[in-house]
């Protein structure tokens, strides 16, 4: 399978295995020395025992993100396009994300959750969380996990042109993976995602930087700017039946970014257990903001990594360039980014390569089974099952119901493979599972008075609608999600305020809900929020419309702002001034106690003096 003389392949090999086993022997020794472990197994497990550092929520939350469905996914869409559309879910997702930031993340933290649903628990009724628990759950079973293992058994095989059947390659990834989440918990994932993200930022930028050499440049990409455009109705689409472009609607026409797309970005980033769980484990809510912010920053710049290699694929295939003595071609647009790689990388640095690819593809799988256990294991298993388990009880079958998930998806995983657009099915999946989920959540933060029965009402009128959208063939997908969305929403402020549709099923006038839940946390805010929310909507604005404009200068301006806003949000502390009422009564206050690093001291403190426990008064609901 490899042309490359076995001393070549010994060293790839060598690169590959060192780099593998240092992230796992690093990720021991940081979860093991130096980070604070819970006295309860069950907070241990799914929270990671409330000791992530913003840079380590940062770090996980990127490499959650990224994985081959991205890699392999969205630069086989970009390319498919023939433009940036794609880009929207990269860029505008850094939006949704100061979202989570200002909104979500501080509301799930005020209720000392481990889960995202466990806010519907407390909002609105059990049912209605073990609902939403159970579409997550369905979701990364069938919608979710088997893609990234399909995305990455493709990437590795085509790179290293392995003569592998893809299901014997997705079974091995997932196996790796399953191991990371199923015994090493939350805080395992997040720390060997923090690791790997480094290797493959590095990797990620070399491969378009590398690629834009073949084509002139900086300047050689600008001069093809009808590539660059991010916002159109139509491009020169590419067919992989024919291997003819023509001009057709791309697959996200700049009319839904502003409808279906930021709804959707909103659920992942907002709402979805398998990103917000990393945030939900922080240290302080400070911390997690500033986490969540910085990985925002790094959204910004994401489509160097996840759109730009489609394009210059797209550039090398028309202009018919020689890679290694021949012309570069592409006959499946889910192919273009492991081609592009074996066209620029050298073969020594393949190993390294497989190594960072590995990490991202574990990553995104191993925070998935990690997320879907977790929702097992507190909201069903604790809540239906066994309800008097212990937290070692509740930890043992979390990770069995893992195991169980791992098989189911390395049965699904090479059925994928008939998919025409593997990136445009997996937002396709995303939608369905997401629709009844993200109105629940955004009616149940926005507003105190429709109730459980409201919530449901939500639910069946999502689901039906959704479903009747699907023979549609117009209009586009996202905007049928968007008008669900506001159908959804309607029937929800119908049965709230309809006196006599809620009379018809029982229903009294509903009760505001009071928020009597609290933190296990510090929770306020952190200092530099909105002026860093502020400067991340203003990138993206300039980004959009230098690439638009196809304009180099301009595009030079963002890349200086950006480095500019960035280094200045490293700079920026995560701490705050501890109030003169958390230090503990008879404390003097010193220098080593006037500054609350993000720890959790200081709500134990109180508690201490008030003779409770940090979150003891909150509901069962919020496990």
């Amino acid at each position: 399978p490899f042309s490359a003389p076995m001393s070549m392949v010994a060293g790839q090999i060598a690169t590959f295995l060192v780099w593998t086993i240092g992230v796992a022997v690093l990720t021991w020794l940081i979860c093991k020395r130096t980070m604070t472990k819970s006295s309860s197994a069950s907070e241990e497990y799914f929270s990671g025992g409330h000791a992530l550092s913003w840079y380590v929520v940062a770090g996980s939350l990127m490499l959650t993100n990224l994985s081959t469905e991205q890699l392999v996914g969205l630069n086989g869409a970009i390319f498919k396009d023939g433009c940036l559309a794609g880009t929207a879910w990269e860029t505008f997702a850094a939006l949704a994300m100061c979202v989570t930031a200002s909104v979500f993340l501080p509301r799930y933290m005020k209720c000392g959750l481990a889960t995202t649903t466990g806010f519907l628990g407390n909002r609105f009724d059990l049912t209605t969380r073990t609902i939403v628990s159970s579409v997550f759950l369905v979701f990364y079973t069938v919608g979710f996990c088997p893609p990234v293992l399909y995305t990455g058994a493709l990437g590795m095989r085509n790179i290293f042109q392995l003569d592998i059947p893809l299901w014997m390659m997705s079974t091995c990834i997932g196996f790796i993976g399953a191991c990371y989440a199923i015994f090493g918990g939350l805080k395992a994932v997040a720390v060997s995602d923090c690791l790997n993200g480094v290797g493959l930022l590095a990797v990620g930028i070399w491969v378009p930087v590398a690629a834009m050499q073949k084509i002139g440049g900086l300047s050689g990409l600008f001069s093809e700017a009808d590539f660059l455009k991010p916002l159109v109705t139509e491009s020169d689409v590419f067919d992989d039946d024919t291997l003819i472009r023509s001009v057709d609607t791309p697959s996200v026409p700049w009319h839904v970014t502003v409808s279906g797309l930021m709804l959707m970005n909103l659920y992942y980033w907002s709402t979805n257990q398998l990103i917000v769980q990393r945030a939900l484990a922080a240290r302080s809510l400070a911390e997690g903001q500033k986490g969540v912010l910085f990985a925002a920053s790094m959204k910004v710049v994401g489509f160097v990594m996840l759109c730009l290699p489609g394009v210059i694929g797209a550039i090398l295939a028309k202009k018919g360039i020689l890679v290694n003595g021949e012309p570069f071609t592409v006959t499946k647009s889910d192919t273009v980014y492991p081609l592009l790689v074996r066209a620029v990388m050298p073969d020594w640095s393949l190993g390294f390569f497989a190594a960072v690819l590995l990490g991202s593809i574990l990553s995104t799988f191993n925070s998935a089974l990690n997320s879907a256990s977790t929702l097992f294991g507190l909201e069903i298993y604790k809540i239906y099952i066994h309800p008097e388990a212990s937290d070692d009880r509740v930890v043992k079958i979390a990770g069995w119901f893992g195991v169980a998930l791992s098989l189911i998806s390395f049965v699904i995983a090479p059925f994928l493979e008939h998919v025409g657009s593997i990136f445009e099915w997996l937002q396709r999946a995303k939608t369905m599972a997401s629709l009844p989920i993200i109105t629940a959540f955004i009616v149940g933060i926005a507003t105190a008075t429709p109730d459980a029965f409201c919530a449901k009402v939500g639910f069946v009128v999502g689901a039906a609608t959704y479903l009747g959208g699907q023979f549609l063939s117009e209009p586009h997908f996202l905007h049928v999600f968007f008008i669900c969305f506001l159908l959804s929403t309607g029937s929800m402020f119908f049965a709230a305020y309809c006196t006599p549709f809620r009379r018809l099923f029982g229903k009294g006038p509903p009760v505001p809900v009071e928020d009597t839940s609290s933190s296990v946390v510090d929770i306020v805010s952190w200092r530099w929020l909105y002026p860093v929310i502020a400067s991340i909507v203003v990138l993206v604005v300039v980004l959009t419309g230098a690439l638009q404009a196809g304009s180099q200068e301009l595009f030079l301006v963002f890349l200086c702002g950006w480095v500019i806003s960035t280094g200045i949000l490293l700079a920026l502390p995560s701490f705050r001034p501890r109030p003169a009422k958390e230090v503990a009564i008879g404390e003097p206050k010193t220098e080593a106690n006037s500054e609350l690093e993000g720890s959790n001291e200081g709500p134990r403190r109180i508690a201490a003096e008030e003779g409770t426990t940090p979150g003891s008064n909150r509901p069962e609901a919020s496990v």
